[in-house]
């Protein structure tokens, strides 16, 4: 049988179970349209449900953000579902060509979507993110977003520009933002992060120059924290969250 991820805008279906986790409903709504958008663990295919974002999800069911599905369930099924919902934005989002305006349809063999009468083919969307964790000496520089609905302080982060390296993006965002320029990136790791299609691509860098100034037009706050002083962080989620743990374990605390 198949796996269904069923979403109401970006709300994903759930079932509780006895101990408090969570698992994917995975009976879809009648009528609902639905489309494939990954293959499971075993082979099996994942189906994506666009439920209309105002239904009401049937008795035992609740919608609850893909970020809080990630707390009640295993890793590998937070994993599926956060790429279903990607794939499923990306639909909802190419319906029609670029280039021509004529509607698009699924192509036969590849995961793209096709214009018959131009031949364009318009593959899912991945926008790239650099996110930089800077330290100095046993500080870390954490930042506060100017209008950011959660208060969170978290490590700097900014899209790729065209014709830029990701080195140039981590330079350039920081000294933006903050008014701090950095040396020694070093790549740490990188996160699918569909909210709703970005991939975070992790660099550490050595503190290299500059006083804090946030910009405050995308900064609010920023600052030097030390392990035992932290303000609010960000959930472990995020990759942004797991740079921090792995500064932390390596400061001893």
């Amino acid at each position: 049988m198949p796996a269904f991820f069923i979403f109401s805008g970006d709300r994903l279906w759930v079932r509780r179970r006895p101990d408090g986790s969570a698992a994917a409903a995975e009976t879809p709504p009648d009528g609902a349209p639905w489309q494939e958008v990954a293959l499971g663990p075993a082979g099996g295919e994942a189906l994506a449900v666009d439920a209309p974002a105002a239904a009401a999800p049937p008795e035992g069911i609740e919608a609850i953000p893909l970020r809080a599905f990630f707390d009640l369930a295993p890793p590998g099924d937070y994993a599926l579902a956060a790429r279903a919902f990607e794939l499923l934005h990306w639909r909802r989002t190419h319906r029609f060509c670029g280039r021509c305006g004529r509607p698009l349809a699924r192509h036969a063999t590849e995961r793209a979507m096709a214009c018959e009468p131009c031949g364009d083919l318009v593959y899912p969307r991945i926008n790239p993110v650099v996110i930089v964790r800077v330290t100095r000496g046993r500080d870390i520089l954490l930042a506060r977003r100017a209008g950011g609905a959660t208060p969170f302080y978290s490590v700097l982060a900014g899209f790729v520009e065209a014709g830029e390296t990701l080195e140039q993006t981590a330079e350039r965002e920081i000294l933006e933002e903050v008014g701090v320029r950095v040396t020694n990136l070093r790549y740490f790791g990188s996160q699918p992060w569909p909210h709703p299609n970005n991939l975070m691509i992790a660099f550490t860098a050595d503190y290299a120059g500059g006083d804090i100034r946030p910009d405050t037009r995308e900064i609010a706050e920023a600052g030097w924290y030390d392990p035992g002083h932290l303000p609010p962080i960000p959930p472990p989620v995020s990759i942004s969250r797991w740079m921090i743990e792995d500064w932390r374990a390596g400061q001893g605390r």
